[in-house]
């Protein structure tokens, strides 16, 4: 489908009136010495200038506060340091009950051989082969 266009006129000719674009920079303090010129355009809120004694006391207040979170830091590494101490010596004791279970047990399983090498070779079978009865097998 071939589109059909009407045939230019003189207006299409004539350049189109443009919007002029003025651009002023101004400084944050000489915004407010405006404000009244520029009357209903917000203008950003400037920052009044900080005393001396207010950045003294805000140093002051920012050095207490890290002095107080190097202390907190300190108890927590202290706290750390402490419960470690603690888990290795329960460690320690562990290894130590687990040492003396290991011996004990090696130490009744060889009383355990004695006793059977010493019932086996003393001739008396008579104890191994008599039944449980009322008297539980004791003379």
């Amino acid at each position: 489908m071939v589109e059909v266009r009407p045939p230019m006129s003189e207006s299409d000719f004539t350049p189109k009136p443009q919007s002029l674009v003025f651009r002023v920079e101004i400084s944050a303090e000489q915004a407010n010495a405006l404000a009244p010129l520029l009357s209903g355009v917000a203008l950003p809120a400037v920052p009044a200038p900080v005393s001396e004694e207010a950045v003294d006391a805000r140093v002051l207040e920012l050095r207490q506060r890290e002095s107080e979170l190097e202390l907190r830091e300190a108890e927590f590494d202290a706290d750390v340091e402490l419960r470690e101490d603690r888990i290795e010596r329960w460690r320690t004791e562990l290894e130590e009950l687990e040492q003396t279970l290991d011996r004990r047990e090696r130490d009744l399983v060889s009383y355990v051989d004695q006793l059977q090498g010493a019932m086996s070779g003393s001739g008396n079978d008579a104890w191994w082969q008599r039944p449980a009865g009322g008297d539980g097998g004791v003379y």
